[in-house]
């Protein structure tokens, strides 16, 4: 899921979707970053995927005799298809990240799932603010597609602030501009904390500019997505500086 592929300390517990093990073939396999890849896949078998956007699945790989399981945010809206996509970051010496990144087409992995709580409260009858880092944007952009993606005009006022360390990992930054561009409810504000002389956005922390253009506000849901330590320290933001309610903050963490 995020930068060691662990969740951990989801705010509360799961729907009642049931889980289950389904095989896909990989379809597409994209290289974001360096280190980074975007791989589609689809189910093998009749069944469309039924999730809902912002959760994330469990790939089971076989080492040995032993069965490795590690979770990913799925990246991609619900479709009435067979497909999804994961955002996957190689972690050093992560025997999972690595086998699956180096996948090639056509080739077959086992899954379970879909997991997890971090969804977007219905009705939206307030802001939302979407705060993440690194690989923790996928499931905001899961998020993000499914909601422009549906009939209904969204009449609330949605920002999505993404934070990384250098321009060049700002994964789906173009999905994102596009969204800015086509939906004018739409705010992205892209965070680069040690930016090249050729950076013209904002710099600094997700936190730094959340405070910045948030500040006394509470007419929002905060959406917050990434390593352990922003998420503590934006959590504590809304909630000590901001005085945000516990059930208008969700949040995913990852070790």
């Amino acid at each position: 899921m995020g930068a060691r592929a662990l969740p951990t300390g989801r705010q509360s517990s799961t729907f009642s979707d049931s889980p289950h093990r389904f095989r896909a073939k990989l379809q597409q396999s994209v290289a974001l970053t360096s280190d980074t890849k975007n791989l589609k896949w689809n189910i093998v078998g009749a069944q469309p995927f039924q999730f809902r956007a912002g959760q994330f699945i469990s790939a089971l790989v076989e080492v040995g005799t032993q069965t490795e399981i590690r979770p990913y945010s799925i990246a991609s809206p619900p479709r009435d298809d067979l497909s999804f996509e994961l955002c996957i970051n190689r972690v050093k010496g992560g025997y999972v990240s690595n086998y699956l990144c180096d996948l090639r087409v056509d080739s077959v992995a086992d899954f379970k799932g879909p997991y997890g709580s971090f969804v977007v409260t219905q009705p939206i009858d307030r802001n939302l603010v979407f705060l993440a880092t690194g690989t923790g944007v996928a499931p905001v952009r899961s998020m993000l597609l499914d909601l422009f993606a549906k009939e209904t005009e969204v009449t609330h006022d949605i920002c999505l602030f993404f934070g990384v360390r250098f321009a060049d990992g700002l994964l789906y930054r173009e999905d994102f501009e596009r969204m800015q561009r086509t939906r004018p409810c739409f705010h992205f504000v892209p965070v680069v904390s040690r930016p090249s002389g050729e950076w013209r956005g904002a710099t600094g922390h997700v936190q730094d500019q959340l405070r910045k253009l948030f500040a006394g506000r509470k007419d929002f849901r905060a959406y917050v997505c990434g390593v352990r330590s922003m998420v503590d320290e934006v959590r504590a933001i809304l909630s000590n500086e901001f005085g945000l309610e516990a059930d208008q903050i969700r949040f995913e963490r990852f070790v």
